[in-house]
């Protein structure tokens, strides 16, 4: 209601109820505008209905001319309110629904859908948690009519923190959200008892992880749009352990992680396997990848002279998870 046509309407009331107690009173405006209801010392106060010449109508409590109470809004467009309303704003909780079949069932605040609340939309998806003055912001969870859901943190809307998505086919991916992107640390699990568990990029398998077979194969290293790139461990059941090389999903060099008698190396506390031509008196010499022989530690170019460590830079792996079939962290 605008101030002119409140104005204009408490002129109409003044000269009909002038300072009379609670009374019942029919006024029509100037611009088309129409009140029905209880009337308190020439103000909108009680019970009422007010009707805009545009179409929209409100039925409920007053007090002062502001909706303040209990009441309905209705809009020409086909929106429907009910609930609470506060000095003429929508606030508290109420129910709001839309003509194509969404409804949102929570808390407003100034006419916005602030705080706790559940959305519904007519294609039978579903949120149920936080608003931010209209957005998805906070804990909450998602459940898609073709199957998927989530259950985590939101901000404007997106998928955004620490969060589980499960996918219809059956996948689950627990982990960390980027504005509705798995980026971060997380793990994936397939149906078929497989898991990836470590860094991901821009919605894919990318940096540093490890991938876990059913059958008790594991592979810790290198990762790159969702393929082995780079360079890894391979355990297989029996508890070989595999050095490996990868570009693009495509195996390289794969060799087995034992001790070269002719090329000893030890560094940083570890013992290590280095392989080249160029060794000295059994000793490390020259360039060539390094591994540590307990399987955590990759140098892929380092330079060594005489058994000492001179440069190449150390590629710490991710540890294997001995805890059970999910990860909590690194």
């Amino acid at each position: 209601m605008s101030p002119r046509a409140i104005a204009i309407l408490m002129q109409s009331l003044l000269l009909v109820f002038w300072l009379q107690p609670a009374s019942a009173a029919t006024v029509r405006l100037e611009n088309g505008d129409r009140y029905i209801g209880e009337v308190v010392d020439g103000k909108i106060s009680g019970l009422g209905r007010y009707e805009w010449a545009g179409g929209d109508v409100y039925e409920g409590d007053f007090l002062a001319d502001k909706p303040h109470g209990s009441g309905t809004y209705y809009w020409t467009d086909g929106r429907v309110y009910k609930g609470q309303f506060i000095d003429g704003y929508r606030q508290g909780q109420g129910v709001l629904s839309w003509p194509n079949g969404d409804t949102y069932e929570g808390v407003f605040n100034t006419n916005e859908l602030h705080g706790s609340g559940v959305f519904s939309w007519a294609n039978g998806d579903r949120f149920s948690g936080q608003f931010v003055r209209g957005e998805r912001t906070g804990e909450g969870q998602f459940f898609w009519s073709g199957g998927a859901s989530y259950r985590g943190g939101f901000l404007a809307n997106n998928l955004h923190g620490e969060g589980e998505y499960r996918y219809r086919d059956g996948r689950v991916y627990q982990g960390q959200f980027v504005m509705g992107i798995r980026s971060g640390y997380g793990q994936m699990l397939w149906p078929n008892g497989n898991r990836y568990v470590g860094d991901f990029d821009a919605d894919q398998q990318s940096g540093l992880g490890r991938f876990y077979w059913r059958d008790g194969t594991l592979y810790r290293g290198q990762f790159r749009a969702n393929l082995q790139h780079g360079w890894g461990i391979k355990e297989q059941p029996d508890g070989q352990m595999l050095v490996q090389r990868w570009q693009s999903g495509v195996l390289r060099d794969s060799n087995p992680l034992v001790a070269k008698s002719n090329c000893a190396l030890r560094y940083l506390q570890r013992n290590w396997m280095f392989n080249a031509t160029t060794c000295v008196d059994g000793l490390a010499h020259g360039v060539g990848p390094a591994i540590s022989l307990d399987g955590s530690m990759v140098i892929p170019e380092g330079y060594f002279v005489i058994g000492r460590y001179v440069s190449g830079e150390a590629l710490q792996l991710p540890a294997a998870d001995t805890t059970g079939t999910q990860d909590s962290g690194r």
